[in-house]
């Protein structure tokens, strides 16, 4: 006899087999997709949340009950379905610009998805965890470089020296040099300094005849590029008109940004901005002018005074963009961002003339000759800072007649 094979129970196993997958592959469908729609509503929430407490720090308001706020009204109220944790950090030296302080807010998401079809395969509930951080800069306006009078930017050697016969008074700021190295800050001789306080990112060797300085500041924290400091800086002019002589004296062309403009012997200039395009080298002349920013062009600029009768007495405009900017050089940078010393300037007075108004040198030799009565009302930032003649130096810094950084607040997302 043959034996019969009856197919029909194997039938039905391979149906329910197949039903089974099918169900699987509907739930990875269908509640895939609820899934990744949640992921997708619970990061835009996170982000939100983040920027909004980002937000709120710049505002001084809190940072967690702004961010949680934000994450309610998004639909994530940290009960039952999902778990807000909001965290806040300083943000690491060097990427908010100088003088400001970060925040980092961190919003992490964590929901809790309910499955429907996927019950069939034993998976009642997915959870999901997404995260955003945003990064808030404080604002800042005020004095650049912590209000010092003398800022010397090089990063190494000799950053200040007041080596020399005059005697240096500096009065409404300190003294700052961005060197490294052990004499940041450096005198010899018969001269005598006295300041308010001096800060060097190295240490100081201080060996003149006096040093009256109260509070010394060794270690700082450096600015290692140019980057660092820039966003201190003023703008940059488009120098996209021409000066012209008119009864005896330099006039801007109306309504250009910075008039060019080459410096050659003795010149008086009305209110305006101008952009210096020659490098005179040794100068043979008298520069005046009342409510003027000078910005040269030059990336070699080479101005210094010699002999009696040649000076520079000035003073910076009161309101503006360039508000009490009274010179200010093109920095030069190299490949890798390093700020460089291509330029030098001679700050000298004559006997009774004030000056008034900042110098932003930042790639420049600053040599500063002392006046017998005038006034230096300046801030001066530079590569290298130095003295010259035999006259002493007095520089009464007031900040209302000088340049004041402004720093708007900075939002970022990072992730």
């Amino acid at each position: 006899m043959k034996s019969k094979f009856h197919e029909k129970g194997q039938a039905l196993i391979l149906i329910a087999l197949a039903a089974i997958g099918l169900f699987a592959f509907a739930a990875l469908a269908i509640d895939g997709s609820r899934v990744y729609s949640e992921k997708r509503q619970a990061q835009n929430a996170a982000d939100a949340a983040a920027l909004a407490g980002a937000l709120a720090y710049s505002r001084g308001n809190s940072i967690a009950d702004v961010a949680q706020a934000r994450a309610t009204s998004n639909g994530y109220n940290d009960i039952d379905k999902n778990h807000v944790t909001i965290t806040v950090d300083d943000s690491p030296p060097g990427v908010c610009p100088a003088h400001t302080v970060g925040k980092e807010i961190t919003v992490t998401i964590v929901s809790y998805v309910d499955t429907s079809l996927a019950r069939v395969v034993g998976r009642n509930q997915v959870t999901t965890a997404v995260t955003a951080t945003a990064r808030s800069c404080g604002s800042y306006t005020g004095p650049p470089f912590d209000g010092n009078v003398i800022v010397a930017l090089a990063p190494s050697g000799k950053g200040y020296d007041g080596t020399g016969t005059p005697d240096w008074t500096i009065e409404g700021g300190g003294i700052f040099s961005n060197s490294k190295d052990s004499n940041a800050a450096y005198c010899n001789g018969a001269t005598g300094i006295t300041a308010p306080s001096i800060t060097v990112v190295g240490t100081t060797d201080l060996r003149c005849n006096s040093v009256n300085i109260p509070t010394t500041t060794t270690a700082a924290p450096p600015y290692p590029t140019y980057s660092s400091f820039s966003s201190l800086l003023p703008r940059t002019p488009a120098c996209n008109g021409t000066a012209t002589k008119s009864g005896g004296q330099w006039q801007p062309e109306a309504g250009k940004d910075g008039s060019k403009i080459a410096f050659n012997g003795d010149m008086d200039f009305a209110p305006g901005l101008y952009c210096v395009t020659n490098s005179p080298g040794p100068y043979h002349g008298v520069l005046t002018g009342s409510e003027v920013t000078f910005y040269v062009m030059s990336a070699n600029f080479s101005m210094t005074f010699n002999g009696t009768g040649n000076s520079f007495n000035a003073t910076a405009p009161p309101s503006g963009d360039y508000k009490g900017v009274l010179m200010y050089l093109a920095p030069q940078v190299d490949a890798n961002g390093n700020l460089i010393q291509t330029q030098e300037l001679d700050l000298r007075g004559n006997g009774n003339g004030d000056i008034t108004g900042t110098i932003i040198a930042p790639s420049a030799d600053v040599t500063l000759f002392g006046n017998s009565t005038g006034k230096l009302n300046t801030q001066v930032i530079a590569y290298h800072v130095d003295s010259g003649g035999t006259a002493n130096i007095h520089v009464k810094y007031e900040a209302d007649d000088n340049y004041q950084a402004t720093l708007p607040i900075v939002l970022t997302m990072l992730k």
